[in-house]
């Protein structure tokens, strides 16, 4: 990542980098809800189960609202919905919608269902130096929700990290909060191939310096780049022989043990992932918060040349990207014109192939403007990371005070990769202004692309819950205690819902009658 003036060749690079599931839950819940709270949700607690794995009966989920709660030991292991109710009896109000799916052939890339969605952690970004700052009130209102995050330490090459730096950083993060975004950040010294980086001892010491900010602001940074290393932090052109796979063995592990455990960093290629913590990562290590399921891939030269400017140099190497790449960020940037390569045909292929998440739109402006032209920069803007859409549900048309009640819904993914950061999900019973909601097993990170996810999900309706029509929803806010109530950062399905964006809360064209 790079300003636009300073790009070298491609094959300068080449040879510069050569150096060195489908989800079956029941979800058995305890409730207790206070409509009479300030909060703009009521107290609910949760005993969970997964009926794909070995239960978690009795283990219970705490307050959502901050209170401690406890689990309902009588949660059970889960048995599964083998008969397809869901645990509903009597009369059922079932909804299939068709909704248009890029994965179907169909294109909603100029509906509202894209063009009016704006979800966090994925699609394109722009570059921000965050130690001079501009304004970034207006990026929203343009189609963004992420930032590169540019921090130059060339002058701190030879001493600590002082506290003027941590002020700056903290002060950006703060703006991008404030403006609804978040952060890519890359910390580097070198500006040029040739001009220094710094010792690893150096490297090492600020990292470890910069912890604190980093798991201060880490509710606002959706992934580190690696950075540190080589000419403008891409791990190429070291001059102190930081690409050496013990140097970067070492600075992995420091970038991981400064970041919060349900926070990831990137590798420059897929190679440096390799030799320093195996892989490819599998659905049953993927997400467990092991080194190997916390290490994303960074491209910042895609589609040039055969093998993306020396991304790929080793056999194997691309293919272990592609499986890998399945369960974990990936995200970068375009370095220059190569057609055919760098046209519609191919980047849409890749992106989907190597499950993107976001990409510049910054650099390289003769590649997207070229995308825009063609008329497939709609597209990829739109399928960039995850795209949940609703195809179906059902639930009960009424149910009893202090009885059990279910939902089960199907949701697809339309996008080219996974949710990769964790965050809660919530079943929503609303009545007017009044909302009662209960946190759920379910992990949007299972939810994977190009297949449909079948949510069985029933809770234990308060048996001082006010008889009348509820409207049942989903709510999906940010994981983060600081953002959970900004709905800027809940995720918005893209179709079969109502968004309240007040709340972030998806309404679904369901009501159930509650009754004495």
């Amino acid at each position: 990542m790079r300003h636009q003036s300073s790009r070298s060749s491609s094959h300068v690079l080449s040879c510069l980098l050569l150096g060195g599931s489908v989800l079956s839950l029941a979800l058995v819940t305890a409730c207790g809800a206070d409509p009479a709270d300030g909060s703009p949700v009521g107290t609910m607690t949760s005993s969970v189960s997964d009926a794909g794995g070995s239960g978690t009966g009795g283990s219970g989920t705490g307050d959502p609202t901050g209170g401690s709660g406890t689990g309902d030991p009588a949660g059970g292991s889960g048995t599964g919905d083998p008969t397809g109710t869901c645990g509903m009896s009597g009369a059922i109000v079932e909804r299939s919608y068709s909704p248009k799916l890029f994965a179907a052939g169909a294109d909603p890339s100029r509906d509202a269902e894209c063009s009016g969605v704006l979800n966090p952690e994925r699609g394109v970004f722009r570059f921000t130096d965050l130690r001079s700052l501009d304004s970034l009130s207006h990026l929203r209102g343009e189609g963004y929700t992420l930032i590169y995050g540019k921090v130059l330490i060339d002058d701190y090459r030879t001493r600590d990290i002082d506290q003027n730096l941590i002020d700056q950083l903290d002060a950006s993060f703060a703006a991008a909060r404030s403006a609804g975004l978040k952060v890519l950040p890359r910390f580097y010294y070198s500006t040029d191939i040739g001009v220094a980086d710094a010792p690893l001892s150096r490297v090492l010491s600020h990292i470890d310096q910069l912890k604190p900010v980093i798991e201060a602001n880490a509710d606002v940074i959706a992934v580190l780049h690696p950075g540190f290393v080589g000419a403008w932090g891409e791990w190429h052109s070291s001059t102190n022989d930081l690409t050496s796979p013990a140097s970067r063995k070492q600075i992995f592990d420091a970038l991981l043990e400064a970041l919060p455990s349900d926070r990831m960093t990137l590798a420059r290629r897929p190679s440096h992932k390799l030799e320093a913590y195996g892989g490819p990562l599998t659905e049953e290590t993927a997400f467990s918060g092991a080194p190997l399921s916390r290490v994303g891939h960074l491209n910042d030269c895609f589609l040039m040349g055969d093998d993306d400017a020396g991304t790929y140099q080793l056999p194997g190497e691309k293919e272990y990207a592609a499986t890998d790449s399945a369960f974990t960020p990936v995200g970068g940037e375009t370095c220059g014109p190569n057609p055919p390569r760098s046209q519609c045909g191919s980047a849409l292929d890749e992106l989907s192939l190597h499950h993107w998440s976001f990409i510049n739109t910054d650099y390289h402006t003769d590649v997207v403007d070229g995308w825009r032209s063609e008329g497939c920069f709609e597209t990829i803007a739109c399928r960039l990371g995850y795209r949940f859409v609703v195809t179906g549900h059902a639930s009960p048309e009424q149910v009893a005070r202090g009885q059990s009640l279910s939902l089960r819904l199907r949701l697809f993914n339309d996008g080219y990769a996974r949710a990769y950061n964790p965050r809660p999900v919530y079943l929503v019973l609303q009545q007017g202004e009044a909302r009662h909601v209960v946190q759920v097993d379910a992990d949007p990170r299972r939810w994977a692309p190009g297949a449909e996810s079948e949510l069985c999900l029933a809770a234990q309706v308060p048996a001082d819950l006010p008889p009348g029509d509820y409207q049942l929803g989903l709510w999906l806010p940010d994981g983060s205690e600081r953002l959970r109530d900004d709905p800027r950062y809940a995720i918005q399905l893209s179709s079969g819902v109502t968004w309240d964006g007040a709340s972030g809360v998806n309404l679904l064209d369901a009501t159930v009658r509650v009754v004495e």
